[in-house]
């Protein structure tokens, strides 16, 4: 995979907006809105460190950013976001074992949501209700659909190289893979998003090095 553009993952204030950015704009990845090749069903959690960028606050919308090639879209069925505070900067299978013994909070659903992505433009959805960030712990993010219309395509993901920031299953041709839906894999993902939040207090220092991107 080729490198295309790095930025620095950072908190954004902008008028009517708080955005933290995460990770680096760096590869192309069809997981985990892809639902062509035989895939029936994804299960996809991350983890965004507080050192990410994260401030205490609400969390209104979470996205994700559309890749360099044709737009797509595409219908994926009982599709849910959850997310949950987490003490771990890295994440091992199973999934479970990630959320320490809390009860993640879903944030969104919907049975089929569409996915529309265009050619680097942010796409994603809105949290209801707003997922209330203790500015002190990570945080996982878990995509997960079970049925689809064969829709979806390139996001864009972070160069991590070797850290293991996602767990990932699916199921293909009717197959599970890596151990879905309970256990799961480590693959060393974490894709550029963008979340939208409302923090509760910043100061000045907290912002750091800005870069501002607004697409």
């Amino acid at each position: 995979m080729r490198s295309i553009l790095l930025l620095t993952a950072c908190f954004v204030a902008a008028a009517g907006a708080d955005y933290v950015l995460v990770g680096d704009m760096a590869q192309r990845i069809n997981m985990p809105y892809y639902g062509g090749g035989g895939y029936e069903a994804v299960r996809c959690m991350e983890v965004v460190r507080k050192g990410d960028g994260l401030v205490a606050g609400g969390i209104t919308r979470w996205e994700w950013h559309g890749g360099e090639l044709e737009p797509t879209n595409g219908k994926f069925y009982k599709f849910k976001l959850l997310l949950c505070h987490t003490s771990r900067a890295d994440l091992a299978p199973p999934f479970k074992s990630n959320y320490e013994g809390r009860t993640p909070a879903r944030v969104f659903y919907a049975d089929p949501a569409t996915v529309d992505i265009r050619i680097r433009e942010w796409f994603g959805f809105d949290a209801k209700p707003a997922f209330k960030y203790n500015g002190d712990d990570n945080l996982l993010v878990e995509v997960w659909w079970e049925g689809d219309d064969d829709g979806g395509g390139l996001v864009f993901t972070a160069d991590v190289r070797e850290q293991d920031r996602c767990v990932f299953a699916s199921k293909k041709n009717g197959v599970p893979e890596y151990g879905y839906p309970d256990e799961g894999k480590v693959f060393n993902w974490l894709h550029y998003m963008r979340i939208t939040l409302s923090p509760d207090a910043v100061s000045p220092t907290s912002l750091g090095r800005v870069k501002g991107l607004f697409r």
